[in-house]
C-alpha cells in the first residue's frame, strides 16, 4: 500500500517537472531568448535556414 503511494507521489513529480520544463522552453521561445526554430523558423526551407544562420556567425 504504502509503496503504491511513493509511486503516485513519484511520477507526479516527474510528470510536473517535465510540464515546468515545456512550460519554460515555450516562454523562452516566445520571448525570444533562445530554443531551436527549426525549420520553420525559416520559411519552412532548410536549406535557407542553415544557410542565413552561416552568414549570421560570420
Amino acid at each position: 500500500m504504502i509503496a503504491g503511494i511513493a509511486d503516485i507521489i513519484i511520477l507526479a513529480l516527474v510528470l510536473g517537472y517535465c510540464g515546468y520544463i515545456i512550460y519554460r522552453k515555450h516562454q523562452d521561445k516566445k520571448s525570444g531568448k533562445g530554443g531551436c526554430a527549426g525549420c520553420s523558423g525559416c520559411s519552412g526551407s532548410c536549406a535557407g535556414c542553415s544557410a542565413s544562420l552561416y552568414q549570421k556567425k560570420k
